[in-house]
């Protein structure tokens, strides 16, 4: 994976601990739709292994049948999580082949799942950084392409189109197409556009009345090209419909993203607008780390799923676990396991994030019943000795 750090120096990375964990909890909730599916399916199998075989010469007894789906179906429920046949009877041989089938359909599938959903967050997170240079490298196409017509609507009429030229020669455009750090993350980080997606964007943009106006001034001014520029860029690129749905094809978190990479890349532009030579924005602080902390994240978290349902049911006696949302249950789940395996954060630190967590992304009490359950929780794994922390983790861990 690439390091951004040593390349980026700007104190302002577009992905901090908090929006990771979002990241993994958006990735979670994903995992637990596919295992759903896929206990779905594996039933589904198992019915089909008991229906009437219509070829064959033998007769069929259609009350035996449904006898041995309903005992292979119940098989299968009460052994699928532990990934092995558990029954204290005997089990006809047809009965054991369709559930041992099932079982490890549900185990391959869930594993498949498992192993793309993991390495699809990573590039999902990273795809941010590309996000970020082509929201940036639109505003240069967009300057090419006018370039582009103005050369051309001038050989046609044999007069140089100066109004043409205005994006062409913006203050901000220049900078960005003379920037070579920009264009060299651009080129290594294969950041392109096609050429026929642009030219039906630029028709569009256009038809924007303000830039229109900024076409028809007089005279330019750096704060007129500043002031374009930041319009195409917050209503245009952020806003038409055509470009965010081109950007969601290509980021299914788009909506959470696209914040992200709108305010960074408008920061870009402010430092700009100020001096030539500015640092691009970083994709984190420290991606290495950080991307080592966002994996073992959702490792953990699948990991210690048992562990956290048997936590979770002891403090919830009263309640089924099944009725607890399933974005209460993931976040409850990142919790236990960022306080179990990763000691340098602090146990306060970590609940406080995922209280923040369900404030933002569940019901409107979660944040209640998030704080009381890893509250009981952190104090019983600490009391057992099962909550270790070091170093800056130590700090404020009572």
């Amino acid at each position: 994976m690439p390091n951004f750090a040593p390349l980026f120096l700007n104190k302002y990375p577009m992905l901090n601990r908090r929006i990771l964990r979002i990241k993994a909890m958006q990735t979670l909730y994903s995992y637990v739709q596919c295992q759903k599916s896929n206990y779905q399916l594996a039933i589904d199998q198992i019915a089909g292994d008991f229906l009437p075989d219509l070829n064959s010469m033998e007769p069929q007894d259609p009350v035996k049948l449904a006898a041995e789906r309903e005992t292979a179906t119940k098989l299968f429920k009460n052994s699928y999580k532990a990934g092995s046949v558990i029954s204290e009877e005997p089990i006809a041989p047809k009965v054991m082949r369709s559930v041992a089938a099932a079982l490890n359909f549900y185990k391959v599938q869930v594993q498949k799942d498992y192993q793309f959903l993991s390495k699809g967050m990573v590039r999902e997170a990273e795809g941010i950084f590309d996000h970020y240079l082509k929201s940036l490298q639109l505003l240069v196409e967009f300057g090419d392409l006018a370039r582009h017509d103005m050369e051309e609507k001038s050989r046609k009429k044999g007069v140089e189109l100066a109004y043409e030229a205005k994006l062409v020669d913006n203050l901000l455009v220049d900078r960005l197409r003379r920037h070579e750090l920009f264009k060299s993350e651009s080129i290594r980080r294969n950041v392109r556009l096609d050429p026929d997606q642009l030219r039906q964007w630029y028709k569009l943009l256009v038809k924007d009345q303000v830039y229109l106006d900024y076409r028809e001034l007089a005279e330019r001014t750096d704060e007129k090209d500043i002031e374009i520029v930041n319009h195409i860029l917050r209503n245009f690129i952020f806003a038409n419909e055509e470009l965010t749905a081109f950007f969601e094809e290509e980021d299914i978190n788009w909506t959470e993203d696209r914040t992200i990479v709108r305010s960074t890349a408008g920061k870009t532009l402010k430092a700009l607008a100020e001096a030539e030579n500015v640092a691009l924005h970083e994709l984190s602080a420290n991606w290495e780390d950080d991307r080592v902390f966002f994996e073992q994240l959702f490792q953990y978290t699948v990991e210690e799923d048992a562990l956290s349902e048997v936590l979770i049911g002891e403090r919830t006696q009263n309640w089924d676990i099944n009725r607890i949302t399933a974005v209460d249950r993931i976040i409850l789940g990142m919790a236990i396991s960022e306080m179990l395996h990763f000691s340098s954060i602090p146990v306060k630190v970590s609940i406080n994030e995922y209280i923040e967590l369900s404030k933002e992304y569940s019901t409107p009490r979660s944040y209640n019943f998030v704080n009381g359950l890893l509250n009981s929780i952190s104090e019983s794994l600490s009391g057992e000795g099962k909550i270790r922390k070091s170093g800056r983790g130590l700090i404020d861990n009572k």
